[in-house]
């Protein structure tokens, strides 16, 4: 099993580059810039206490937003922890998983770890072969789609997200945790066809990847699997009440996405103006053709990117997160003086 490439800290990237701490922009990790709630409008919580196991208030939350019963949802400590209740729950040793290349590395991990034979469909041109996956797809016990896709930003239209689900005889899971950022969602599926679970996170859009709550969208059955394979306490009580503060707050969550989607626009442009190629993208970061000197050129200025191995299709691509327009700006800067 390759084990996830964890991100380095930014005191010790500080460090290396001989730069202050707070200099150091992190376009590595696809977070927002701003916090979605904030620990000082919290009522005092009950620290010493396990949390509520229904996590009741953080689900009715979650309800209100999504427009679904409390009973088709599941929580969890960030999406990653509800792909691996996912994967806990279907799939066993040999089952045959179908995921695309490149995608989130998180559903290779945790199939290994399952012990499931994985079934990959290479991109062509970085876009997803349809028709290969939708055939592939037909006959797995599980499927794995991130929509849009992590890390190229393809969003796949609604309709293809239906086919798919319709011809699989296992289970399709929709990755959406940058469904705030692109507007499309598999979630009128799961009323009709009960093999989708729709898994979403707070971490993007909402601004709170340091609080790691994430949840799943499903029917009945696959409700009920996920549930018997979940930790009782793994989301903290400050935790549930800073994502409930959250997803109370639509005005905020709007405004943010608002804010990252025009500065998306107009860090593409300024990318293309130094004759990169840019590809499109519906999430909240760019992947971008520089070559592989580019990265440590930024590294060395505090600035962050997203790599991948020399073995990848993204060998020559870097990933940034679109963040606030001045930092949007020292990358823009520092590329143009690679």
């Amino acid at each position: 099993m390759q084990p996830y490439e964890w991100e380095p800290p930014s005191a010790s990237i500080a460090r290396q580059a001989g730069v202050p701490e707070d200099q150091v922009v992190r376009f590595d990790t696809n977070t927002f810039p701003w916090p979605g709630a904030r620990l000082d409008r919290l009522p005092p919580q009950p620290l010493n206490e396990y949390p509520d196991t229904s996590y009741a208030t953080l689900t009715e939350a979650i309800a209100q937003y999504a427009d679904v019963p409390t009973d088709r949802i599941t929580v969890g400590a960030g999406a990653d922890e509800i792909l691996d209740l996912i994967a806990k729950a279907y799939i066993e040793a040999s089952a045959r998983v179908v995921i695309s290349r490149p995608t989130y590395p998180m559903f290779r991990i945790l199939t290994e770890m399952s012990g499931g034979s994985i079934d990959e469909v290479m991109a062509i041109d970085l876009r997803l072969d349809r028709a290969a996956f939708l055939e592939r797809a037909r006959h797995a016990r599980l499927t794995w789609l991130c929509n849009p896709n992590n890390p190229t930003g393809e969003l796949l239209p609604g309709d293809f997200v239906e086919e798919v689900a319709s011809a699989t005889d296992g289970v399709l899971v929709v990755d959406e945790a940058y469904f705030e950022t692109s507007g499309v969602t598999a979630l009128p599926l799961i009323d009709r066809i009960p093999n989708v679970v729709v898994v979403r996170s707070l971490s993007k859009g909402f601004g709170l990847a340091g609080v790691r709550v994430g949840y799943a969208l499903a029917g009945a059955a696959i409700s009920e699997a996920l549930r018997r394979v979940r930790p009782p306490g793994s989301i903290s009580v400050v935790s549930a009440a800073l994502g409930a503060q959250a997803l109370g707050d639509g005005d905020g969550l709007q405004e943010r996405v608002r804010q990252i989607k025009d500065e998306r626009t107009r860090l593409h442009r300024a990318l293309l103006a130094l004759d990169l190629e840019v590809r499109d993208s519906a999430a909240n970061f760019l992947l971008v053709r520089t070559g592989r000197s580019a990265a440590p050129t930024l590294l060395q200025r505090g600035l962050v990117v997203r790599t991948f191995p020399t073995t990848s299709p993204l060998a020559q691509y870097i990933r940034v997160t679109v963040r606030r327009p001045e930092e949007n700006d020292r990358l823009v800067a520092a590329l143009q003086a690679t």
